[in-house]
């Protein structure tokens, strides 16, 4: 094994692996950890470069101190299969995750979640909640809209924001940053370089840019609404109080559906708060899922 299959972060040694389901290859990083307790998976947002690890690498060492941990890229992110997704998007990933879990015969983990990775573990939980002890989400909206106003991102403004950047010249490490600090952190100074290069460098794969020309390959809408009373996986639920992509009622509608969950607002965040607020994130989130609620 090559050392550019090696990441690293906070002392911390990130091996990157392969797996294929369905005939999909799926790329992970593994960050050995005790095996005595669950394992924990850590699932990505949808923005333009998100992967497992760029979303979670500040959660590495706090988890693996207590937990093995897999760093998942869903197909059409970083280095998994660049694949059209056939179907009601929620679903078709989480089915994908399933097949993950499968095939590494992980018969029930935890699962930590941020934004779109949130609505493909609660997809997953209505179907199979035998499979997951914990469940964690972070700024995620499973639902077609809030309870006051409908969701900004449904509207025009967020519909701009993979042409906004993959246009207008394409990709560059200075649009990125734009991106985080405009749509996912509320203190610009906290988008750190680390964080710009690895979304960046994701977002120029030659297969992804490929993949984008062509019509309906994220997959079909998928609307949760209806659903989540089925979901009776202990849950937290994080929201940034400054949540460019909805207000406080969406999780809110979620802690009243949801069988038994709770929820953490951080007044001084947004979108990606365990990026942006890593202590917090990490103490909260990790005794949570080991039990033990703050």
């Amino acid at each position: 094994m090559s050392e550019q299959d090696k990441l690293y972060v906070d002392g911390v040694e990130g091996t990157s692996r392969y797996v294929t389901v369905d005939g999909v290859r799926l790329h992970y990083v593994e960050v050995d950890g005790p095996d005595d307790a669950p394992p924990v998976v850590f699932t990505h947002g949808g923005g333009p470069g998100s992967t497992g690890w760029s979303n979670f690498r500040l959660s590495a060492k706090a988890f693996s101190a207590k937990h093995r941990c897999y760093f998942l890229d869903f197909a059409q992110y970083g280095k998994s299969d660049m694949v059209v997704v056939d179907g009601p998007v929620f679903t078709w990933h989480a089915k994908k995750l399933l097949g993950f879990l499968d095939t590494l015969g992980i018969a029930r983990a935890h699962l930590v979640n941020q934004s779109f990775g949130g609505c493909v573990a609660t997809a997953l939980a209505v179907e199979h909640g035998e499979r997951i002890g914990r469940m964690v989400m972070i700024g995620s909206q499973p639902v077609g809209h809030g309870v006051i106003a409908p969701m900004p991102l449904t509207t025009k403004h967020a519909r701009d924001i993979f042409p906004g950047y993959f246009g207008d010249g394409g990709p560059s490490p200075e649009k990125m940053r734009a991106l985080i600090a405009r749509l996912e952190f509320h203190d610009d100074g906290k988008v750190d370089a680390e964080n710009v290069r690895l979304r960046y460098e994701a977002s120029i794969n030659p297969a992804y840019l490929e993949l984008i020309k062509t019509p309906g390959f994220f997959g079909q809408p998928d609307d949760l609404t209806a659903l989540l009373p089925r979901v009776t996986v202990p849950t937290m639920i994080f929201w940034g109080l400054h949540d460019w992509f909805g207000g406080i009622d969406v999780p809110m509608l979620m802690l009243n559906r949801f069988a038994d969950a709770r929820l953490h607002v951080v007044g001084k965040a947004a979108h990606h708060l365990q990026t942006e607020c890593p202590d917090e994130f990490n103490r909260t989130a990790l005794a949570f899922v080991e039990g033990h609620e703050q």
